[in-house]
């Protein structure tokens, strides 16, 4: 077990490394107002059952490439 001694006189959190990470991913995520339309209107468009079967993309993909 690691012991960390810090004398401060503000409060201190510690968080593993990934976590870290992932919160960082997420504050640039939130921060970034098309990133979060793009977000908003793809649920939006799940909820109304407008979603294409991962299949059928591919179909899609393949005919485009001439195949």
């Amino acid at each position: 077990m690691t012991t960390i001694t810090i004398t401060s006189d503000k409060p201190v959190v510690v968080i593993p490394a990934d976590e870290y990470e992932d919160l960082l991913e997420r504050l640039e995520i939130l921060s970034n107002p098309s990133l979060i339309r793009d977000i908003k209107r793809g649920l939006r468009e799940f909820e109304e059952g407008k979603t294409i079967k991962l299949s059928e993309i591919r179909k899609r993909e393949h005919a485009a490439d001439g195949n």
